[in-house]
């Protein structure tokens, strides 16, 4: 009986890194590189990419690399999987123009092969016949998976909703999913981001009679902010804008240069004269001029950041401002994103979010879209996919309770679980703990889980800096051990506990022979152990121990 394995590195119990192996025999795709953006950031960390050391195993299986849409959270770590398997890369038009710049930015984009393909196009890789299937989301241009290898298919739905409505191109298309289905699916891989709401997401058109009513009465100056990618929400933003007889400007890199892209690709609309740049903004009325900026999730660096604490560009928020808040938060974001919104209250600014009025709608399935996606696929086998834990789980119990699938039909994965599919059985294998990759943004180059670690280690609970003065020729101890520290709680200087510390690091080295105290690398380690068992049992702290061995 054929076998397929189904091995996430990413996005399985989390937000972001979404990746995944799927082999059959000795040859492996990779649906998604995605980045994610840690909770380490307060240590010197911008982004998280899957650790795609663990694919070293199977670096001769590896034949491509396919793109379900252009969200950073499915395209962010390409330039980093493919510096190290260089393979072909397939996606949309939109998806792969994302991804040439960035594999411009890293110098290797004359070195990758890309497939531009369409919604209907089959791909066909060795023993593996992907089919590009159209999908709604909040993004344009993105597609689900119809992976198909002697082992039978999977559908990988990507990032999607059921919109029968969207602002651009054409509803999901089901009639492709439901011939796939009744032609038989062993597994559907499905997004589980929305599966405690119930219900349908709404379409990405009811927020238009909200986002007009609100900027046609605003009485000063609109600025919204959100996803630069929400490109949907970005044509809605022109439309109504053009029908209200106001301009446009956009603030911010990204949503400049994705407004460009969209434009030169046909999939983003802009009314004839709605864009203004921002020198002629400055001499328009303030009602008469709206400002679509990014910096949704409060990102330090971001214009709407820089509009609400200070100013950017000479723009700053003012008295009768509105600002509209059109996008979710994103779980890790709540801390800034409020401190951006009391920035805008405190220079007299309203700010208007998803809780006050219909501005934001998802791009994720509700539990009735997840009932109309897993009855047209009709698997026998459920995967619940992207999302956290608890939407996991919450899929697989939907699934069970409303819509008939039996317990061993519907399988929890996480990162790093090689999941082995048949048409007999779906069973983990195996199981390994993956690591982030952390990028530091600064220098563009990786950071070590260890050196992360280190860092938090550091943060919480301080450092001790321990110099041991050692005769170069007797290796006598010629000074009291010099004990200083940083950040440390619990240790007093006053109470007799670094005296005591001093003194032990003292009786230690006196216990030593001559040969231990000539081995530098043990001595060190020694000291560094003892001084940490010491300070944890007198204090209950464990601080990072640097020891120094100075001969003289």
């Amino acid at each position: 009986m054929e076998k397929l394995e189904i091995i996430p590195l990413g996005g399985i119990g989390e937000f972001g890194m979404n990746c995944m192996g799927i082999r059959f025999r000795d040859e492996m795709i990779v649906v998604d590189a995605g980045m994610g953006f840690p909770e380490e950031t307060p240590y010197g960390v911008d982004i998280s990419i899957p650790d795609f050391e663990y694919l070293d195993e199977y670096r001769d299986d590896i034949t491509a690399l396919f793109l379900t849409h252009g969200h950073e959270d499915h395209i962010g770590s390409t330039p980093y999987f493919l510096k190290k398997f260089n393979v072909p890369v397939y996606g949309s038009g939109l998806t792969l123009a994302f991804v040439e710049e960035k594999l411009n930015e890293h110098g290797i984009l004359d070195d990758v092969l890309m497939h531009r393909v369409e919604a209907g196009d089959v791909a066909e890789v060795n023993s593996f016949e992907v089919e590009f299937i159209h999908a709604s989301h909040s993004l344009v241009d993105c597609f689900s998976l119809a992976i198909t290898s002697p082992a039978g298919t999977v559908i990988h739905t990507g990032d999607y909703k059921i919109d029968d409505t969207p602002v651009i191109g054409k509803p999901y298309d089901l009639k492709s999913l439901g011939r796939i289905g009744d032609e038989g699916v062993l597994a559907l891989l499905a997004d589980s981001t929305n599966a405690t709401v119930p219900g349908r997401t709404p379409s990405e058109q009811a927020v238009i009679p909200d986002l007009e009513d609100i900027i046609a009465n605003a009485e000063g100056r609109v600025f919204v902010t959100t996803f630069s990618s929400s490109i949907h929400r970005l044509q809605l933003v022109f439309d109504i804008a053009h029908s209200l007889d106001k301009k446009v400007c956009l603030l911010g890199r990204s949503m400049m240069r994705n407004v460009e892209i969209t434009s030169e690709l046909g999939l983003l609309n802009i009314p004839h004269d709605t864009e203004v740049d921002l020198k002629d903004a400055r001499q328009m009325n303030d009602e008469d001029i709206v400002y679509l900026v990014t910096g949704s999730q409060g990102e330090q660096r971001a214009a709407m950041w820089n509009i609400a604490t200070q100013s950017y560009k000479g723009l700053s928020i003012q008295q009768g401002d509105t600002v509209i808040l059109s996008a979710r938060i994103i779980p890790g974001n709540e801390k800034k994103i409020s401190k951006m919104i009391g920035a805008i209250y405190r220079h007299g600014g309203n700010i208007i979010e998803e809780k006050r009025r219909l501005i934001h709608v998802s791009g994720h399935p509700s539990q009735e879209d997840i009932r109309i996606m897993t009855e047209t696929v009709k698997p026998k086998y459920l995967v619940p996919i992207h999302g956290e834990y608890r939407m996991l789980f919450r899929h697989q119990e939907f699934a069970k309770n409303h819509l008939g699938f039996a317990d061993e039909n519907v399988v929890l994965i996480e990162n790093g679980d090689v999941l082995e599919l048949s048409d007999g059985s779906a069973r983990v294998t195996e199981r390994r703990d993956i690591h982030k990759v952390f990028i530091d943004g600064t220098r563009d180059g990786e950071v070590e889980y260890d050196t992360v670690r280190e860092r938090r280690k550091l943060a919480f609970s301080g450092v001790v800096s321990l110099v041991v003065m050692l005769d170069k020729e007797t290796k006598e101890l010629l000074n009291e051990p010099d004990i200083s520290l940083r950040g440390v709680t619990r240790v007093n200087p006053l109470n007799g506990t670094l005296q005591s510390a001093r003194d032990s690091i003292s009786e230690a080295i006196e216990a030593m022979t001559f040969k231990d105290l000539s081995d530098k690398t043990w001595l060190t380690e020694n000291l560094r152990v003892h001084l940490k068992r010491f300070i944890q049992k007198e204090t209950g702290t464990r601080p990072v121990i640097v020891p120094t061995i100075v001969e003289v």
